[in-house]
C-alpha cells in the first residue's frame, strides 16, 4: 500500500493537518489530531464504535427512499387545481428545504412555473390563489413552516403537506389538506430521498415538471456509486474516502454552478451537521463576482483551505471557461483543491449521485475526527434557548 499522503497532496510532514509540535505535551485534549492519530477509515469496527446511529447507513438507503416517494405520489388524492398555479412556494427549513433547490436545479428550463422555497416565519405576499403552496417538514413541527402554514390558512389556502407526522400531519388531517406522508426514522437531512423524491414525483404528476426524467436510470447510477464509496471499500479504492482525508484538518470551499450549486449547498450544510465542520457553499458565476477577490487573506492560512469544484461533463462551455480562469487566478493561493465529476445520464442521475458522494464525504469526515455524525447537540440547544426566550 503506497503512503497516505499520496492521495492527501501533502508534500512534507509538517503539512499534514492537525500536526502539533513534536516537543509538545503529549496529553493536552486540545490540540488539534495529527495526521496519523486520525482514525482509519478501513476498519469497520472501528466506524461503528464512532458513527453509532448508523449515518452511513442512512445515506445507503437513498435509492428506497426515492422508489417510495413514486409509489406514496402515485396513491396520493391530489386536487386537479394543482397543476394550474402560476408559482410554486415550498415552505420549508433545513434538510426539508434542500430538496427544493435540488428539484428546481433538476428541472431547469422544464420547470413550467417558478419554483421559491420560503425559509422563514410567515408567508410572502405574492402568494395567492394561484400559488402552489408545499409546507415540508420532516418532524411537523418545525417552527417556521408552522407559521407560514398558519397565514396560509388564515388567506383561505389549503397547502399541500409533506411530513412524517406530527402539528402538520395533524392539521392536513383535520382540514382534509393534501398530504404525502411518509416514515423515515432519524434526523430530517438523512431523509433527502423524500425530500427531494416526493416534491419531484409531485411537480410531475400535477404536470408542472415537464419530461421529467425517468427514476430507474438515474437510481442505478446512484447506486453504482453508493457501491464504489461504500464502507467496506479501502480507502485506496474509494473516492469519498480519499476526499475525507483530503479535507481533514482544513476548511472546505465548495463550488457548484447549475444543477450543482443547489448540490454544493447540500455538502456544505451535511459538512455542518455530519462533520460538525465549517463549510463554505459558493454558486457560479455569481462566485466570478466577489468570493474570488476573498481568496487573497488572510495569506498565512492559504493552506488551510480545501476547494472542491462539482462539475458536470455536459456544462456550457463559457462555465467551462470561467472554471479554468478561476483555478489559474486561484494559483498558489488555493493549492489544495479536486474537481468531483457528477456521473448519470440525467440531470436528476447527475444531483443524485453527487449529494450521495458529498453525504459519504461529510460522515467520513466525522469518523476521521472522531465525532459521531448523528447528534446535532448544537442545534438542539438552541430550539430549547429560543423556545424559553419566546414563552
Amino acid at each position: 500500500m503506497s503512503d497516505a499522503r499520496d492521495f492527501f497532496g501533502y508534500k512534507r510532514p509538517d503539512d499534514e493537518p492537525g500536526r502539533r509540535d513534536d516537543d509538545g505535551p503529549d496529553d493536552d485534549e486540545l490540540a488539534p489530531l495529527q495526521f496519523d492519530e486520525a482514525i482509519t477509515l478501513d476498519d469497520a469496527a472501528v466506524m461503528r464504535r464512532i458513527d453509532v446511529s448508523n449515518m452511513l447507513g442512512r445515506v445507503r438507503a437513498l435509492p428506497r427512499q426515492l422508489a417510495l416517494s413514486r409509489r406514496i405520489v402515485a396513491a396520493a388524492e391530489l386536487p386537479a387545481r394543482l397543476g394550474e398555479a402560476d408559482a410554486i412556494c415550498l415552505l420549508a427549513m433545513g434538510g426539508s428545504a434542500i430538496g427544493g433547490e435540488l428539484v428546481s436545479g433538476i428541472a431547469g428550463a422544464r420547470l413550467r412555473v417558478p419554483l421559491v422555497v420560503h425559509r422563514d416565519y410567515g408567508l410572502p405576499g405574492w402568494v395567492g390563489e394561484r400559488t402552489l403552496v408545499i409546507a415540508a417538514s420532516h418532524s411537523g413541527e418545525t417552527i417556521e413552516t408552522l407559521s407560514a402554514v398558519a397565514e396560509a390558512r388564515s388567506r383561505g389556502l389549503s397547502p399541500v403537506v409533506i411530513a412524517t407526522g406530527g402539528q402538520l400531519g395533524d392539521m392536513a388531517a383535520r382540514d382534509r389538506l393534501p398530504f404525502l406522508g411518509y416514515e423515515a426514522p432519524g434526523q430530517p437531512r438523512a431523509a433527502i430521498g423524500f425530500g427531494l423524491g416526493l416534491l419531484h414525483e409531485l411537480l410531475a404528476r400535477v404536470g408542472l415538471l415537464a419530461d421529467p426524467d425517468p427514476l430507474g436510470p438515474a437510481v442505478e447510477s446512484l447506486e453504482s456509486v453508493l457501491d464504489r464509496n461504500a464502507p467496506s471499500v479501502e480507502t485506496e479504492a474509494s473516492p469519498a474516502k480519499q476526499l475525507a482525508w483530503s479535507i481533514f484538518g482544513r476548511i472546505p470551499v465548495v463550488y457548484g454552478a447549475g444543477a450543482m450549486a443547489a448540490v454544493a449547498h447540500r455538502w456544505k450544510t451535511q459538512l455542518n451537521e455530519n462533520a460538525k465542520a465549517w463549510a463554505v457553499a459558493e454558486p457560479m458565476p455569481e462566485a466570478n463576482h466577489n468570493a474570488i477577490e476573498g481568496s487573497l487573506n488572510p495569506r498565512e492560512l492559504s493552506d488551510a483551505v480545501y476547494v472542491v469544484e462539482l462539475r458536470e461533463t455536459n456544462e456550457a462551455p463559457e462555465m467551462a471557461a470561467r472554471y479554468a480562469v478561476v483555478n489559474e487566478l486561484l494559483g498558489e493561493r488555493a493549492t489544495n483543491r479536486s474537481v468531483v465529476w457528477a456521473e448519470g445520464s440525467s440531470a436528476l442521475g447527475r444531483v443524485l449521485t453527487t449529494v450521495a458522494l458529498g453525504d459519504l464525504v461529510s460522515v467520513y469526515l466525522a469518523i476521521l475526527y472522531q465525532t459521531d455524525p448523528t447528534p446535532v447537540t448544537l442545534l438542539a440547544m438552541l430550539k430549547q434557548r429560543l423556545a424559553r426566550a419566546t414563552d
